[in-house]
């Protein structure tokens, strides 16, 4: 299978990220969880569910930020590509 293919039929997930336990990401997320944690502890009733809401449209701004990235990224590699294959190298790379 090529790459299209591989992405089409789900063998390539783009999203999907690995991390090592001592970077500063994996620090800020467990600090992150953590503060989450107690809060969702410590709040009762209303408060909980704006707590809620507002970690829930976080999470949701930032999937969207995430997917707008990943396209203008792609976007922007196939538009390089596209230039590279615009110019003849014999007038790029002819001595001076």
């Amino acid at each position: 299978m090529n790459f299209i293919e591989e992405l089409y039929y789900g063998n390539i997930n783009p999203n999907e990220k690995r991390f090592d336990r001592d970077t500063q990401y994996a620090k800020a997320l467990e600090r992150f969880c953590k503060n989450e944690n107690k809060l969702t502890e410590s709040l009762k009733g209303d408060n909980l569910k704006l707590f809620n809401d507002l970690v829930n449209a976080s999470d949701e701004v930032i999937a969207c930020t995430g997917t707008e990235n990943f396209k203008m990224g792609f976007i922007l590699g196939v538009q390089l590509m596209a230039d590279c294959f615009k110019y003849d190298a014999k007038t790029i790379f002819k001595d001076i």
